[in-house]
């Protein structure tokens, strides 16, 4: 559902988990967030699931990192998968 909606230059690339939480292995620290976030010109993709179960995220067309201020450009974007996607 979410690939008809990232840049088409990207639908056919092979994606790379950098960060999870869900098995520990990464912990729980933004930080290592920002670390693993990937190189400066990768596109990410931030999936979050809340205590409540519901999932949502963002697309990025450059790596996820610390900043004082708005990052992206046109082809970014939230989304959530409430009770289903909504871009």
């Amino acid at each position: 559902q979410l690939g008809a909606h990232l840049p088409p230059r990207l639908t056919q690339q092979p994606w790379q988990l950098l960060f999870c939480t869900c098995t520990r292995r990464d912990g729980f620290s933004l930080q290592s967030l920002y670390r693993r976030g990937g190189r400066g010109g990768c596109p990410a993709l931030l999936l979050i699931r809340d205590t409540e179960g519901q999932a949502f995220g963002a697309f990025s067309s450059s790596a996820i990192r610390c900043s004082s201020g708005f990052y992206g450009t046109g082809e970014t974007f939230l989304f959530s998968f409430c009770p289903e996607l909504k871009v």
